[in-house]
C-alpha cells in the first residue's frame, strides 16, 4: 500500500506539534516557586535616610518572588534578630571594635506592628513595614542598625538567604547628608602667627561637612582634612568644629570637642546663603590653635565654603 506524501508529512509533524503545545503549556503556569524574602543589599543592610529635627518614617520591604501573582493574602511577621549585628561586625570588622556598628537603641525607634500583609488584590508583589526613627542625638561617625528577620509567613516558603535585614539609619539635614559624603570647596586666606610674625597665604581645600542636628554641621578647621572610612576619633576631637546656623542664617562657631577655636567678626563675617546654582555658601571668620613648628600657634581663617553637587 502506498502512503501519500501529504499523509506522511502530517504524521511526522504531529509529534512536533504536540511537543510545541506542551512547551507553551509550561509557560502558562508558575516558572519559579513563590518565596518570601526581605529587600536588602548583599551584606543584608538596607539604607534609609532620616532627616534630623523630628521623627521620620522609613520602611522595610517584604517581597514575594515568583512569576504569578499571589492568589490570597499572605501575612508576614518580623521579629528582632539578636545575633545579626554581632555577625555583621565580626564579618566586616573582625577585632577592630572602633569601627563596630551599633544596634539602634530601642528608645530611638518604634515599630507599631511587626506584621505586614501582601494583598492578593494589590498589583504589587511586595508590602511595606513602617519604622519610625528619631535620629536626634545620633553620631555621624557611627553605623546604626535595626536587626530584623522574618519570623513566619502564612503561606509559601521563606528564602533562608534573604530572611534577615539590617535596617541602616543614615542622617541628613539640609546642609549635609551621610547618604554620600558631602563636600564643600573652601577658598580663602590663612594667617599663621600674630603681630610682626604673622604670615598670610591663600588656601584652597576640599572639606567634608557632616550633619549633627537640624541646624548644625561639623567640619575640620583650617586645611585639615580626613577620609570618612578610616578617620580616628582622636582626629575628630582634635580638629573638628561645630557650625550652628540660626534662623537668620548667621553662624556660630564652637569647638566640637577639644579644638581651641574662636569666632571672629560676628554675624557679618559668619553667615550662610545660597548662590544662583542653589548651592549653600558658608562664609566663616575664626581662629584656632594648631601645632606649627613645634609650637601651639593661633591660625586665623577667612574663608568661603561652597557646597559641591
Amino acid at each position: 500500500m502506498k502512503i501519500s506524501k501529504t499523509y506522511l508529512l502530517a504524521a511526522l509533524a504531529l509529534p512536533l506539534l504536540l511537543a510545541s503545545c506542551d512547551e507553551n503549556e509550561q509557560f502558562r503556569g508558575e516558572l519559579y516557586k513563590k518565596v518570601i524574602y526581605l529587600l536588602s543589599d548583599d551584606d543584608y543592610t538596607f539604607e534609609s535616610v532620616h532627616e534630623l529635627g523630628s521623627p521620620t518614617t522609613g520602611y522595610v520591604t517584604v517581597y514575594c518572588g515568583g512569576t504569578e501573582h499571589i492568589g490570597s493574602d499572605v501575612t508576614v511577621e518580623l521579629e528582632r534578630d539578636p545575633d545579626a549585628v554581632f555577625e555583621y561586625n565580626y564579618m566586616y570588622f573582625d577585632i577592630d571594635e572602633s569601627r563596630y556598628a551599633h544596634e539602634l537603641p530601642a528608645s530611638k525607634y518604634s515599630i507599631a506592628s511587626y506584621q505586614t500583609v501582601l494583598r492578593a488584590d494589590s498589583p504589587d508583589n511586595y508590602s511595606l513595614l513602617p519604622i519610625s526613627v528619631d535620629p536626634e542625638g545620633l553620631s555621624p561617625d557611627s553605623i546604626y542598625l535595626i536587626p530584623l528577620r522574618i519570623k513566619s509567613a502564612s503561606a509559601y516558603e521563606i528564602n533562608p538567604d534573604k530572611r534577615r535585614v539590617l535596617y541602616q539609619v543614615l542622617l541628613k539635614n539640609q546642609y549635609a547628608t551621610m547618604e554620600s559624603t558631602t563636600y564643600y570647596q573652601v577658598t580663602g586666606t590663612e594667617t599663621r602667627g600674630e603681630g610682626d610674625e604673622a604670615a598670610a597665604s591663600g588656601i584652597s581645600v576640599t572639606r567634608i561637612f557632616a550633619p549633627l542636628s537640624k541646624n548644625q554641621v561639623r567640619c575640620f578647621a583650617g586645611t585639615h582634612t580626613y577620609n570618612p572610612s578610616n578617620v580616628a576619633k582622636s582626629e575628630i576631637d582634635t580638629y573638628a568644629m561645630t557650625l550652628t546656623i540660626a534662623d537668620d542664617k548667621s553662624i556660630t562657631i564652637t569647638p566640637y570637642a577639644d579644638l581651641e577655636v574662636e569666632m571672629l567678626g560676628g554675624s557679618a563675617d559668619n553667615h550662610c546663603s545660597t548662590n544662583k546654582r542653589g548651592q549653600f555658601v558658608f562664609n566663616l571668620h575664626y581662629r584656632f590653635k594648631d601645632m606649627v613648628g613645634g609650637q601651639n600657634t593661633w591660625i586665623e581663617m577667612v574663608e568661603t565654603c561652597v557646597q559641591r553637587n
